[in-house]
């Protein structure tokens, strides 16, 4: 999701795509169960009241990393609620491209210690900036922790449609804002835009270096009956991701979004597509299916030649049993020779069927799961494949926190837990009003 997959259209789309997924009979038992049919919301109970928080001023921050060197969380947050239900491709929200145009989300960055978040002021920038996938990668050229480059996705509406509703161009033309923040300051400097043709439906970001990137494509259609059938029809193998690399620019013309880009199709043949994550080595990277509840696992493939680019072969496939969103992988910093609880982690929906008729109600109510993987300690091996524990994390009836579309973990010193091994656990939505934080056992 990253946003969302677009169970959002309509009961009857749901309907005719549950249809369409009988031809794939082998995916039904599994569509149910990963879309929440028959399953119950329920609650994590949280006993100390201080094991909880509510993270003030971060209205609907789809995505966020734990930038570890820096021990900051960095989002993205759309600011104010109404624009999410006004304009959000990535919920197949495309009505109001004005709405579009007016708003500016922001980057903001918390702090784990004090739990605060901070909105920090553009340098070069002033939107429209309507939030997404995010991805924050050191400065290689200098110390670890000192500053960062930003990614984020950009939603705004393509020229054409904003002056004339009728026109057949495409409603969004999505591109990807590159930024560079330098630890400790107030502000975050834009330094260019980037898009290409192949960049359509843009939902998450892998970041590489300062000036190539990966990016989901999560759906083939933009809108109506055919986006929602994609959704459920585990079929719809017609999403990708595609590897985008740009030249630096130094005449500071950063608004030319397409100036010195090349892009090229990494992988595709996934349903749907969505969140990316970093994984374990620096080749390792993390896609999603959403829609299909599953988190693969891949390489970064070196090109052949000059001529090539990176592709992504994927080497195993985790199945969950809720839709999942970003993934993450979470490097225990206190991990020993007896323990260590590194883990990969995947936020979802307890009930995503549920979303086709309350993802635009503002007082809709969307349950949350947040799954947590291990990789087995007994080093046993399932035909050559990593075998993996799998457990539910954390849970929530929309009570406290209304959809989950990343997560991340932040160890807590063991001395600080009379020796037990504990994490807070940062938590956020595509519609969710607030981040949220509470304290779980590794």
């Amino acid at each position: 999701m990253a946003g969302g997959p677009s169970l959002a259209s309509s009961g009857a789309v749901l309907i005719l795509a549950i249809i369409a997924a009988l031809f794939y009979t082998a995916e039904l038992p599994r569509a149910k169960v990963v879309l929440g049919i028959g399953r119950k919301q329920k609650s994590t109970a949280i006993r100390d009241p201080n094991d909880f928080r509510i993270i003030p001023d971060t209205v609907h921050c789809e995505d966020i990393h734990y930038h570890e060197p820096s021990n900051l969380l960095f989002t993205a947050c759309e600011g104010t609620e109404s624009t999410r239900y006004a304009w959000f491709p990535g919920l197949g929200h495309l009505e109001d491209p004005e709405a579009a145009l007016k708003a500016q989300g922001s980057i903001e960055i918390i702090d784990p210690r004090t739990m605060a978040a901070k909105k920090l002021k553009f340098t070069n920038f002033n939107g429209p900036f309507i939030t997404h996938g995010i991805d924050v990668i050191d400065d290689p050229d200098k110390p670890k922790g000192e500053a960062v480059y930003v990614f984020a996705v950009n939603h705004v509406p393509s020229p054409a449609y904003s002056t004339d509703r009728k026109t057949k161009e495409h409603k969004a033309r999505s591109i990807i804002e590159v930024f560079y923040y330098v630890i400790g300051s107030d502000s975050v400097e834009h330094l260019r835009s980037v898009w290409d043709p192949l960049i359509t439906t843009p939902n998450d970001i892998v970041a590489v270096s300062p000036t190539s990137f990966f990016v989901t494509n999560d759906h083939l259609y933009r809108e109506g009956l055919m986006r929602g059938i994609e959704d459920v029809f585990y079929g719809a193998k017609w999403s990708n991701t595609v590897y985008v690399e740009f030249a630096e620019l130094i005449d500071g013309s950063f608004r030319d979004s397409d100036h010195h880009v090349k892009a090229s199709v990494a992988l595709n043949g996934l349903h749907n597509n969505n969140g990316l994550g970093h994984g374990r080595t620096p080749t390792e990277i993390l896609v999603v299916s959403c829609a299909s509840g599953r988190i693969h696992i891949g390489d970064v493939v070196s090109a052949d030649n000059d001529n090539s680019s990176p592709r992504i072969a994927i080497k195993q496939s985790l199945e969950f049993d809720s839709i999942i969103d970003n993934p993450g992988w979470f490097r225990d910093p206190y991990a020993n020779s007896t323990y260590d609880a590194s883990a990969l982690i995947g936020p979802g929906l307890t009930r995503a069927v549920d979303l086709a008729r309350s993802y635009l109600n503002p007082q809709g109510k969307d349950g949350v799961m947040v799954w947590k993987a291990t990789p087995s300690r007994d080093d046993k091996v399932a035909g050559n494949k990593e075998t993996w524990v799998k457990e539910l994390l954390f849970e929530d009836d929309s009570t406290r926190i209304r959809t989950a579309s990343a997560a991340a973990l932040v160890a807590i010193d063991p001395a600080e837990e009379k020796g037990e091994r504990k994490a807070w656990l940062f938590v956020t939505g595509f519609l969710s009003t607030s981040v949220v934080a509470v304290k779980v056992a590794l």
